[in-house]
Formats: structure tokens, C-alpha cells, sequence
């Protein structure tokens, strides 16, 4: 078997299911503990507008798109569909696991507050294809853009982040 760093880099996508799928229990979670059921989750039959799953509770929607790094990596930033802008809520959920159990170490937010579009992206560096061409060329990815990470604003745990999401805050304990 791999290492760990092996397993994330040649498991990416599966390992992005999976934190996907936890993200989704862990938010329903904190919502039943804290009195607020009814969210609607949905996902996308094909990734073309830069969402990964959609979230609804009571008025607020939000097109979510879910990105993943292990804790101390070396991510430095993400590469974004700008169609996610086209979205009425758009807002991307960086979200920093630990390397072997994906236990969530905090989040890193990109968006505005609940009902305003995701900040403008287009005075964002355009992503260019990660191959070069037959000409040795690494052509620019369309609608592509690149967020760095000092554009996220971090957030320690779910209650912030369903804060983030919503405008709910925890109860308090």
C-alpha cells in the first residue's frame, strides 16, 4: 500500500467523494443538534457550473463547491469554474482534513453573505491546462480561474461555517 501522500495525490477524486460525503453528514449533524432540520441537499447530474452539491434552508440556496487539501500541504490555491459566479449564492468550501482518518481541521471560505453572489472573479489569473500542448504550450483553461489562499477567510469549525452558509449561529452550550 502507498503512503499517505502517495494515497492522496493518486486518489484524489475518490478521496474527495469521500470528504464530500462526511461533509454532508457532519453539516446535517450540527443542524439537528441545533434545532434547524428541513435543509435540502442536492447534487448535479454533470459538473458544468462549478457546483458540487447545492444547499437549501428556509430562503437561503447555496451553490457549493467542495474543495479538499490535507493539513499542512502544499495547496496554495484552488482552480475555480467561473460559471459559479452565475450562480444566485455562489461559495466555495475549502475543506482542510488530517491526512489518514480525513478528520476535518478547519475550513476555508470563499463567498459572500447568504443571498449575494460569489465576489467578482474576474480580476482573477485565468488557470491555464496543466499538459502543454504539441507546440510546448499550456494553453489557458476556459473559464477557468485560480483563487489563492489568502482570499479565504478561515473558519475553525461547522458552527462557523453553517454561520457562513446561513446566518445561523450555534446555540449556545
Amino acid at each position: 500500500m502507498a503512503d499517505d501522500r502517495t494515497r492522496h495525490y493518486l486518489k484524489s477524486r475518490y478521496r474527495e467523494k469521500v470528504v464530500e460525503h462526511i461533509f454532508v453528514g457532519e453539516l446535517l449533524r450540527h443542524l439537528w443538534a441545533n434545532g434547524l432540520d428541513g435543509v435540502e441537499i442536492l447534487t448535479p447530474e454533470v459538473d458544468a457550473s462549478g457546483y458540487d452539491i447545492v444547499l437549501t434552508l428556509g430562503p437561503v440556496v447555496r451553490h457549493v463547491q467542495i474543495k479538499c487539501s490535507v493539513e499542512d500541504g502544499k495547496a496554495e490555491n484552488q482552480k475555480v469554474n467561473a460559471s459559479l459566479g452565475l450562480q444566485p449564492s455562489g461559495c466555495i468550501v475549502w475543506i482542510v482534513v488530517e491526512d489518514r482518518t480525513l478528520s476535518f481541521r478547519r475550513f476555508l471560505w470563499f463567498g459572500d453573505k447568504p443571498g449575494k453572489p460569489l465576489p467578482d472573479l474576474d480580476h482573477f489569473r485565468n488557470a491555464r491546462h496543466t499538459r502543454a500542448n504539441a507546440q510546448g504550450i499550456k494553453a489557458f483553461r476556459a473559464n477557468t480561474k485560480i483563487i489563492t489562499r489568502s482570499k479565504f477567510t478561515v473558519l475553525p469549525d461547522m458552527g462557523a461555517l453553517v454561520n457562513a452558509l446561513f446566518g445561523y449561529k450555534a446555540r449556545p452550550k
